[in-house]
């Protein structure tokens, strides 16, 4: 496969994101996020607040402790009547998932940048801090199997131990330098096992490819953004043994 185009006819994503932080906008900016609405209509027709609270709690000498929450708003999220496509206009920056059946990379990111270019009408001068492009995937395996059988990165249990694993949690932090962008970031990388059917197992296999975007234009920032592609490719398919890959093909 060239390492541009990863395509299996049962792709096993079960969500995909771009995301781009922005420095913070101000408060104002709010009302601007807000008007966002009737322009994706009738596409994103399902509207949510989004909001942080924040616990504030005093502490004196001979008086009872006082707490108190504020409700902070962050921003609003768009989602599709079929819920399948959802995007986030925050004060702090935007980001566009596309839940299963997940096309191809150019239908996603053809929707992202769409909806990217509305939030930067609406609010005005933006400037970027980072991005990410982020893939989560379920990978059903047989059951009970070896899960060195299926995929490239796993956790290793010796002999002496029990070797029917009931769940397990792995994460890998690794700084990423990619030959054919020129470009360091950072792969987060989880893994675990999620609910499955009987006789199977499945793995989530979460990859999470983050970078710095500071001083980008509009046009280096999608650049990149494409470029990301062919090492997600690459990361995604060096993480599967040729059995799982047959599985989703």
């Amino acid at each position: 496969m060239a390492s541009n185009s990863l395509h299996f006819a049962h792709p096993p994503i079960t969500e995909a994101i771009i995301s781009i932080v922005v420095q913070d906008l101000p408060e104002p900016t709010i009302d601007r996020i807000r008007a966002l609405g009737p322009r994706v209509l009738p596409e994103y027709a399902k509207t949510t607040d989004i909001s942080q609270t924040q616990f504030v709690g005093e502490i004196r000498p001979e008086t009872p402790p006082k707490t108190s929450a504020q409700q902070k708003f962050l921003g609003l999220q768009f989602q599709s009547e079929d819920l399948k496509q959802i995007f986030q206009a925050r004060l702090n920056g935007f980001s566009f998932h596309r839940l299963a059946p997940y096309d191809r990379w150019e239908t996603f990111r053809a929707e992202a940048f769409r909806l990217w270019e509305l939030f930067r009408e609406m609010v005005g001068e933006i400037k970027t801090l980072a991005f990410s492009v982020r893939y989560i995937n379920a990978l059903i395996v047989p059951a009970p199997a070896l899960l060195e059988d299926f995929l490239n990165v796993y956790p290793e249990i010796p002999l002496e131990w029990p070797q029917m694993l009931s769940n397990y949690v792995m994460r890998l932090d690794l700084p990423i330098s990619d030959d054919q962008t020129n470009d360091a970031g950072h792969l987060t990388a989880v893994q675990t096992l999620l609910p499955s059917r009987p006789d199977t197992a499945t793995i989530l296999l979460d990859l999470n490819l983050q970078y710095p975007a500071l001083r980008n234009s509009n046009d280096t920032l999608w650049q990149r953004i494409d470029a990301v592609r062919s090492v997600k490719n690459r990361l995604f398919s060096a993480s599967l043994k040729q059995a799982m890959k047959d599985r989703i093909s």
